[in-house]
């Protein structure tokens, strides 16, 4: 190679490592701008998912709390049926678990 050849070399070395340098900076731009974007998307979608499961919650004990009083009211107007059904059931489990078992 001659002194001229190393120079062209040189010339486009240098040239590809100011591309280079000028890319990596844009590249970096942009993802930090991507990375915002998506923070911001993420954040919210993380308080819109916390408003849904705190709505899905207080229904959830509001239905909890109304069955609740509806049992309530239900064996105040008529407790003998809930003690017949609950003696029944403990007959049946007694028997059930009472039972011999054959080896």
């Amino acid at each position: 190679m001659t002194g001229f050849d190393d120079k062209r070399i040189n010339e486009a070395l240098d040239l590809l490592n100011q591309v280079a340098r000028d890319k990596k900076v844009e590249l970096q731009t942009a993802m930090e701008h991507k990375y915002t974007d998506l923070s911001s998307v993420m954040s919210a979608f993380a308080a819109n998912m916390k408003g849904r499961a705190m709505e899905n919650y207080d229904a959830g004990k509001q239905k909890v709390v109304d069955i609740a009083t509806n049992i309530d009211e239900s064996v105040h107007r008529s407790p003998w049926a809930y003690i017949g059904g609950t003696a029944a059931a403990a007959l049946v489990c007694g028997f059930l678990l009472g039972r011999r078992q054959k080896d």
